[in-house]
């Protein structure tokens, strides 16, 4: 057992060479050591007892449990701190309406809109009468509705002045209603989608309000809006949306030169494992089951010829690292 009461590997046991077993304890102790990428390490490595910290990405003799541990435990107090901001957005809004109706007496700033039928029939009336339409979904839409949409989205796109972007996470590639409605309303020439595997809230921005709603509990469910009609906020929300966009991959019409769904998933997957992304995190925040992620993370250790996803990591930052040196 080590100093943290995890169980030690022993690098005599492994058949190495006495420089490799000096440089395995000169780890071990925390001596300063070599670089993730130093060759000297590549025994160690393929024995299995040395990898890369995602924590710190220096080499490490640390049992990866421990390693999952500090991440969960970094987890958790993110989420913390989020729960925390959470619970001040009632009296946030609170502060902007109040100011909204000091301001405009005879006009609300925020609105909390009820029920499906009052939310589609306030979103209805502000797309028939704006020029552009930004939106983002966050959990799959429902394939009858979704038709139904696209019926009446590509309508509306093919009578003329009106223009739809539409942002949906990456996982949204892998089905095809969605993929259909993309499609469709790319064709009209009026309209473009694009995918991201990074948390953005659900909403749609129109010229005169924008209806937001992050309780991520999918359509179909009688879930409140925010209505936001005030001039302000309704461009900070276009500014917040266009960061998003700006970072998101384009799905109809493809680059000619483009990734392919395949590798968008797969290069998301390998920029949260840097991150310090576990299996759970992953799966759920590329909205795909654990079965799913083994899958392309064993295709990719296939690829890149390792065993390990530390091992993964290095050959990854090793690559990296050659591509920004050649360029």
């Amino acid at each position: 057992m080590d100093e943290r009461g995890e169980a030690a590997h022993e690098a005599d046991d492994f058949g190495l060479s006495e420089d490799d077993v000096r440089l395995y304890r000169q780890l071990r102790r925390g001596d300063d050591g070599p670089e993730a990428d130093d060759p000297r390490l590549a025994n160690l490595r393929s024995v299995g007892i040395v990898f890369t910290e995602p924590l710190t990405d220096r080499p490490s003799t640390r049992p990866l449990p421990h390693v999952e541990r500090e991440l969960i435990r970094r987890e958790l107090d993110e989420v913390e701190r989020r729960i925390r901001r959470i619970r001040r957005i009632p009296s946030v809004l609170g502060a902007l309406d109040r100011a909204g109706a000091e301001a405009r007496p005879d006009t609300d700033a925020i609105e909390i809109v009820e029920g499906p039928t009052a939310v589609h029939h306030l979103l209805h009336n502000a797309i028939e009468a704006s020029t552009a339409v930004w939106s983002s979904q966050t959990r799959p839409r429902h394939p009858e509705r979704l038709a139904t949409s696209t019926v009446r989205d590509v309508a509306l796109l093919e009578r003329g002045g009106v223009r739809y972007r539409s942002l949906y996470p990456t996982s949204a590639r892998t089905r095809a209603p969605e993929t259909e409605y993309a499609r469709r309303t790319a064709g009209t020439g009026a309209a473009e989608s694009r995918t991201s595997s990074r948390r953005f809230p659900r909403m749609v921005i129109t010229d005169t309000v924008a209806l937001i709603s992050d309780r991520r509990a999918g359509e179909g469910k009688d879930e409140p809006a925010i209505a936001v009609r005030d001039p302000a906020l309704l461009a900070w929300l276009r500014e917040e949306y266009e960061l998003h966009w700006e970072a998101a991959d384009p799905w109809f019409p493809a680059p000619a030169d483009g990734p392919s769904d395949r590798e968008l998933i797969e290069r998301d997957i390998l920029r949260m494992l840097s991150e310090g992304g576990t299996r759970e995190a992953i799966a759920r925040t590329l909205e795909i089951s654990p079965r799913t992620y083994t899958t392309y993370v064993a295709a990719l250790r296939t690829r890149f010829k390792v065993r390990t996803n530390e091992q993964l990591m290095y050959e990854l930052g090793k690559r990296q690292r050659a591509t920004v040196a050649d360029g």
